[in-house]
């Protein structure tokens, strides 16, 4: 099964929908919340377990870590092209949030 970037409605998607199940079934299973999922370890047994649902769709997923606002992002990557499909939430986004936050000054690097 091919995944069509231009997909109008994320939350109809093949795609959104085996990420979502695999991740609150183990959320579920492991009593895992929000706060608490910040382990490495976790993390990686929750990537490894939703790339083994999408193997069939020829898709993978990344994690990586915005650098200005520290915010995980997840990746979701083609494996023939490496082609990036979509990242939740996007980058640019991250940025503009980033950017927004300098303006109105809610990053402070010095005291006054």
């Amino acid at each position: 099964m091919k995944i069509n970037p231009g997909t109008a409605s994320t939350s109809s998607t093949p795609l959104f929908n085996t990420i979502s199940a695999t991740l609150l079934s183990d959320a579920t299973n492991e009593n895992l919340t929000p706060s608490v999922s910040a382990d490495t370890q976790n993390i990686q047994q929750l990537v490894d377990r939703v790339n083994k649902a999408l193997h069939e769709t020829d898709t993978h997923i990344k994690v990586k870590v915005h650098e200005k606002t520290n915010t995980i992002m997840v990746v979701v990557v083609n494996n023939d092209t490496d082609e990036v499909i979509r990242e939740i939430p996007s980058e640019r986004m991250l940025d503009l949030m980033y950017n927004m936050c300098v303006n109105v000054g809610v990053f402070l690097d010095k005291k006054i």
